[in-house]
C-alpha cells in the first residue's frame, strides 16, 4: 500500500472520529498509539495530523503534539452569525435556478422530517435537516460560496446539530424550514433569504443561551 494512500487513510478515519465525537474537544493524539492502532508508521501518523491541522481538526504544539481542536464559545457564535449571513446569501441565489425535481426532492425531505419529528427521533431529524441544507447548496450556481460554506460546516460538524436537542426547538425548526420550502417554491428569493437568515438567528440564539448544557 502507497505511503500516500496510507496517510489518507488514517487521515479519513481520524477525520470521522472527531466529528462523530469519538474524541473529546483538546483531547491529546499519541502518535505512537495511533501508529499501532492502524498499523502504520509514526511518520505517515504525522503527516495526517498535520493535514488535519491543515484542516482546523487539531492543533499541533511544540513539545506537546497534537490535540483535537476545542472551540470556545465565542468561535461557535462567530461561525454562527457568519454561517447565517452566508446561508442567506447562498439560497437567494440558488432560488432561481430550482428545478421541478429540486422542489420533489425538498418536499420529500419535509415529509420525513414531520415523520421523524412525530416520532420523536430527534438524531434522524437532524440528518434529514443537514440534507434539506445540501440540496440548497447543490443548486447554488456560486459554487465558491457553497465550498466556504461547507468547509467551515465540516470543522464545525459536531455543533451543527445540537440545538433540535433543545425542549421545542424540533418543532420551530420544521415550521422555519417548511416556510423557507414556501419561499422557494414562490421564486422569491428575497424572502427565503430572510426566512433562511432568520432560522439561522433562531439556531445562534439558542446556541448563546444553553451553550453550557450543549457542550
Amino acid at each position: 500500500m502507497a505511503a500516500q494512500t496510507q496517510t489518507t487513510i488514517v487521515y479519513n478515519g481520524l477525520k470521522k472520529r472527531i466529528n462523530d465525537g469519538f474524541y473529546s474537544p483538546a483531547e491529546s493524539l499519541h502518535e505512537a498509539a495511533l501508529a499501532e492502532e492502524f498499523g502504520v508508521s509514526r511518520n505517515t501518523i504525522k503527516k495526517a495530523l498535520l493535514m488535519l491541522e491543515s484542516d482546523a481538526y487539531v492543533t499541533m504544539e511544540q513539545n506537546k503534539g497534537a490535540r483535537v481542536r476545542s472551540y470556545s464559545k465565542a468561535e461557535v457564535m462567530e461561525f454562527l452569525q457568519f454561517r447565517q449571513e452566508l446561508e442567506g446569501f447562498v439560497v437567494q441565489l440558488a432560488v432561481p435556478d430550482f428545478t421541478e425535481a429540486d422542489l420533489a426532492r425538498l418536499d420529500e425531505i419535509i415529509e420525513k422530517m414531520a415523520e421523524r419529528r412525530a416520532e420523536g427521533d430527534l438524531l434522524g431529524y437532524s440528518a434529514l435537516n443537514r440534507d434539506f441544507h445540501a440540496v440548497i447548496y447543490s443548486v447554488c450556481p456560486n459554487r465558491m460560496a457553497v465550498d466556504v460554506l461547507q468547509k467551515l460546516k465540516s470543522q464545525m460538524k459536531k455543533y451543527n446539530s445540537k440545538s433540535v436537542l433543545i425542549p421545542g426547538r424540533c418543532d420551530n425548526s420544521f415550521e422555519e424550514h417548511t416556510a423557507i420550502l414556501e419561499a422557494i417554491k414562490a421564486k422569491d428569493a428575497l424572502r427565503a433569504k430572510e426566512l433562511m437568515e432568520l432560522h439561522l438567528s433562531h439556531v445562534c440564539g439558542i446556541y448563546d443561551q444553553y451553550y453550557s448544557i450543549l457542550f
